[in-house]
This record gives structure tokens, sequence and C-alpha cells, in this order.
């Protein structure tokens, strides 16, 4: 009698592990427990050598392109803030005025409408209007980015988790539920939770180049106050994971008769803990090893709720993460507006040429080139050059050079990157390992075209799919079209192409 065909699932699980280096998952894979990063890592298809094929490798963009199966200079997603010309002011990649927040905070609407493609999730409840599509992250660039259009996401606001107008008019009975009786972390101490000779192998606890945040101190325990300073230890990703389990529960997600539903979990805090104290820090192993129990917990939920062979689970990140950089590894962005100021000054006469700086991409003001009569296309030239004079600068391409099809240098990235109507008139690339801030400074970074920004975990686990490692170069890119093959549904926007060693095995 032959085998009886694998089940379909009926609810795919979409983790991004926000600022996971793939070499932190093979340095630390034999201190994971076996439920959490290890079920993946040993029961599913790993892709070794899965890396962003871009330059701006920033939260916005990786979520962006995960969602959509599409690069930078399709989607529009090319940074998680840019400088908008029309609107004349820097902008976040998920800003909208006319969607307000829901959590009564009065700050800037959020909403999708800067995204130009459609993500999986829109593209499972175009085909099938009877799914469900929630998204749950901490920062709500990440949620919006992975519901899509027709989505519905939920990210962390003043006093819980908290959604905006583009998707309710108010917030859902189990989210007030959840954020009034969840857990209270504020007033106890974050403690290492192994021992401690594995710390050790990273060095002392206290290191100068690590940034906490005000009151928790550089070395461990950390006091956790009052408010959100829990979002910079494990327990947010505990909150969180505990509230993506409310949304399952409360909305039946995979549980329904005939149900295919999607739910995205943007696990930020690994990023949130590598910006403060950098990724080779005792905080983000500590960090890393709670994630993974965490992790565990959540798919275990899942078992019992839904059934192991219902659920398909993958997992990636949206970028890596840069080492704390020692001196000399800096490179603030004063200098580099100053050289361009200058060298324009020495060229043209005195004039304030730049409008803004928002990394990596430099605006000219257009008035300033008008005014003198000069030619822009020789200013950037200027500029350029005078850039490029920096110590820890790598390269710096004009925007018609960044939309050139050169493989020279780092241009095949930035092109990658590059979508005309938001990009700078200049970008300008760090030398590897330097940190190049022109906003805030930070223990821990990303945003560069390097191996350490752009190399990322990506797995995928489910009914019937052989666990196997696979060496061969991929693209973050492919993970939507992959998943979409499991959902039975078209993503023709999708420049990536479907894992076959990750695809629905043959009925």
């Amino acid at each position: 009698m032959p085998p009886s065909p694998p089940v379909r699932p009926s609810l795919v699980v979409f983790v991004v592990v926000d600022g996971l280096r793939y070499a932190d998952v093979e340095r630390w894979r034999e201190h994971f427990g076996p439920g959490g990063f290890r079920r993946l890592l040993e029961g599913g298809a790993v892709f070794d050598a899965a890396r962003y094929p871009y330059a701006t490798t920033q939260t916005c963009v990786g979520h962006a392109t995960l969602a959509t199966g599409t690069l930078p200079e399709r989607h529009g997603i090319i940074a998680n803030t840019w400088y908008d010309r029309e609107a004349g002011a820097k902008v976040s990649c998920v800003l909208d005025a006319e969607s307000p927040s829901l959590d009564g905070s009065g700050g800037a609407g959020v909403s999708p409408k800067r995204l130009g493609m459609p993500t999986l999730g829109d593209a499972l409840l175009g085909a099938r209007p009877s799914s469900q599509v929630f998204s749950v992250a901490l920062k709500d660039r990440a949620a919006v980015m992975m519901a899509g259009h027709r989505g519905t996401a939920f990210w962390w606001g003043k006093d819980g988790f908290t959604t905006s107008r583009h998707y309710a008019q108010a917030l859902p009975e189990f989210v007030a539920t959840w954020n009034a009786g969840r857990p209270q972390v504020a007033g106890t101490s974050w403690e290492r939770s192994a021992d401690p000779s594995l710390y050790a192998q990273l060095g002392p606890d206290d290191d100068v180049h690590e940034l906490p945040p005000q009151g928790f101190g550089r070395v461990f325990p950390h006091p956790i106050p009052p408010g959100d300073g829990f979002l910079y230890t494990p327990s947010g990703a505990d909150q969180l994971l505990d509230f993506g389990l409310a949304a399952v529960r409360a909305e039946h997600l995979g549980t329904r008769p005939g149900a295919v539903d999607l739910l995205a979990v943007g696990l930020s805090t690994v990023d949130m803990v590598n910006h403060a104290y950098g990724p080779d820090s005792h905080e983000a192993l500590d960090t890393l090893l709670r994630v993974d129990r965490a992790l565990a917990g959540f798919l275990s939920a899942l078992d019992r709720e839904v059934g192991a062979e219902r659920v398909l689970v993958a997992l990636s990140a949206d970028h890596g993460m840069g080492t704390a950089p020692q001196p000399g590894g800096r490179l603030d962005g004063a200098r580099v507006t100053q050289a361009l100021e200058a060298a324009l000054d020495a060229a043209y006469g005195e004039e304030t040429w730049l409008q803004a700086f928002t990394t990596p991409y430099l605006y000219l003001r257009p008035e300033a080139l008008a005014a003198r009569g000069v030619r822009r296309e020789e200013a950037l030239a200027v500029g350029a050059k005078a850039i490029a004079a920096l110590p820890g600068v790598a390269q710096v391409l004009t925007d018609t050079e960044a939309q050139a099809h050169d493989s020279r240098g780092l241009t095949a990235a930035v092109r990658a990157s590059y979508f005309a109507p938001r990009a700078g008139d200049l970008t300008v690339l760090p030398v590897s390992g330097v940190l190049l801030a022109p906003d805030a400074d930070c223990a821990g970074w990303h945003g560069a075209p390097y191996e350490y920004d752009q190399h990322v975990p990506l797995m995928v686990a489910g009914p019937g799919l052989k666990p196997a490692r696979h060496a061969r170069p991929v693209s973050p890119a492919d993970v939507a079209p992959t998943l979409a093959a499991w959902l039975q549904v078209p993503l023709p926007e999708a420049t990536g192409t479907p894992l076959p060693e990750a695809t629905p095995p043959a009925r």
C-alpha cells in the first residue's frame, strides 16, 4: 500500500530574528536546547549560504524583502528612514499620517503605504479570502512590512501591543485583554542564565564600547527599569511570543475547518540588545540562549494548539550585525557632510549644499545648485571625490553610477538597493568594520554590504520536508516564493525563486 501523501500545513509561521548573524547560530548551536533553533537546524532544510545581495542591510528593508520576495530596487523600501523630496522631510518607512496608532500615543501614523510590492500575505488573502494573516513584532516597521497591505499587524506601542487605523478601528478584544494582564518585569533583574564559563569565552563583561539604555549599566545583573526598558532584555522576546500565541488562540489560526493561515513573528530583541551591548557581548549571548528557549516553548505550544503535522515553520533574519567598533572604527556623519560642503564651497562659492543625510544617502539642495548655476553632475563628482578621500570610506557613488550595470567594487550591491524616487544623490559606503552613523551611536551596528550584515540563517521545517543542509548560495528573497508554494498561491511580482529543497514534497 503506497504511503499517504503529506498533509498540507494549515498554518505557516514565518519567524524573523532581527539582527541574527548566521555565524552566531553556528557558534552557539551546541548550547541551544532541542526545541528551538536546533529543531529547525536538525529537522528542516537549512541553507548555509543565504546572503542579502544589496547594500542597505537595515530592518525595514530586510522585512520588506523577506515578505515580498523582491529587492529594494523593486519594493522601494530603501532604508528605515530616508529623505522625502516631495515632503521636504525625513520620513519613516511606515509613516502614514492618515493611519494614527490606536494606543493614543499621538505619534506619527503607521501603515504599509510606502511598500511598493504585494507581500506573501497579500497574495494569500487575494487567493483565499477566508485565510487570515497576522504579523506581530516589537517594532512597527517589522510588523507592518510582514503584514503587507491586506494582513493585520500588531507592534509594541505606548503601554502594550497596538495597531493603527489602517488595520482596525479598535483593538481586538484579545489584544486589550493581553495588554491588561501582561507580565510585569520592572523592578526585577536580568541575570545570566548559563554557566559563567560560557560567557568567559567572550572576554570581560564590562566593555567600554557598550551603550546600554539609561539605568541598565554595562555588567550583569541588569536592573530592569519601569516602562519599555524590558525591550532591551530577553523578556521582550518572551512577551512577544506569548502575545503571538494569544493571537493564534483568539483567531483560531490554523484550526478552523479548511484554514490556511499565515503568522509572521518579528523577534526584535536580538537586534535591540546587540545595538546596546554589541553582538559579541555577554548580554548578546544570554539573549540568544533565552530566545532559543522562548522559541522552543512557542513551537511546542503550536504543536499542541494546531498540530505539529499542520504547521510549517520558516526562520530567517532581516540582517546581521557588526561588532562594537574599536577606536578609529567610527566615521562620524558630520565629517562626511563637512567634507562635502567644504569641497563644494571651494569649487563654487559658499552655500548650504546639503539637504539631508540618511545612511547611506546624501541629498543635495537643488536650490543651491540653481543659485550658483552649477551643473548637478559636476557638483556630485566634486563631492564624491572629497568624501572618498576620508579615512574609513570604501566607495562613493553618484546616482548614475549607483544604477549602472557594473560589477566592480560594491556597485552591484548598491544597485540592488537603489530605488531612484527615494534614494539620494550620493551613496556613501564605509570600509568593512567601520560604523558610519550620522544620526546615532551604538555598540553594534548594521547596514553595510559585508559578510557580517548580509549572511543570515535560513531554515524551513514542515510536514514531509526532509532534513538536510544545503551549501549553495541563495537569497532571503527566495523565502516568500518558497512559502507561496506551500500555501498554493501565486506571487508573480517576486524576483526570488522557490527553493526546491524546501518546497512541498510531491504528492
